[in-house]
């Protein structure tokens, strides 16, 4: 998901890590688009180090190897590897 604080249970989690005594930022952005991501990350303030990452990308093409065209195999790969 791309939606950062606007996923599906993004605010019970803050609440729960906030109840353990922990300050949660919750950003987003598309880790593939290389522009997106570094200006997701100098804006990261330097009193608050980035500390954790939860990266719970993925695209779901599934077949077998033979059968996954270039198309098919970027759109699968990207949200992980470059």
């Amino acid at each position: 998901s791309r939606r950062g604080a606007d996923a599906p249970g993004a605010a019970e989690l803050g609440a729960e890590l906030r109840e353990m005594g922990a300050e949660a930022t919750f950003a987003s952005c598309d880790v593939a688009d290389r522009d997106a991501l570094a200006s997701l990350l100098a804006a990261v303030p330097a009193d608050h180090p980035l500390t954790a990452v939860i990266h719970t990308a993925g695209a779901l093409d599934d077949g077998t190897v033979t059968a996954l065209t270039p198309e098919r195999l970027d759109t699968v790969l990207r949200p992980k590897a470059d």
